[in-house]
């Protein structure tokens, strides 16, 4: 009967040794000045406007003659005209002085399939 209660002992012993003594909870967030603030397109100067103006047409170019011959797949050129129609709009919304983020030219100028799936 000894034997027996020693065993129970050291069982209650190792589970309480093992079993984590405080729950790691914290409640911290991060201070909204230490964010990341995305890039925008009025806080570029004239020359770079015009510089992110020529990259969107020279972009929209590549996109029509790559919808044109590269594929006559219609998934293909349906992304094709998706991709033209999304320059088009930052051509336009820069022509007119809205503000977009700059990470919306990237997205718009990037090949179709560099996409992850």
């Amino acid at each position: 009967m000894g034997m027996r209660k020693i065993a129970i002992v050291a069982l209650i012993a190792v589970a309480w040794v093992g079993a984590p003594l405080e729950q790691g909870v914290s409640f911290a967030q991060a201070a909204p000045g230490a964010m990341a603030t995305e890039a925008m397109a009025s806080s570029l100067s004239p020359a770079d406007k015009d510089a992110l103006m020529n990259k969107l047409a020279e972009a929209k170019k590549h996109d029509k003659i790559a919808r044109a011959g590269w594929s006559q797949e219609p998934l293909t050129q349906a992304t094709y005209d998706k991709k033209i129609d999304e320059i088009k709009d930052l051509m336009a919304k820069l022509k007119s002085g809205q503000d977009f983020p700059l990470s919306a030219v990237d997205k718009a100028v990037a090949s179709p399939h560099s996409a992850p799936y």
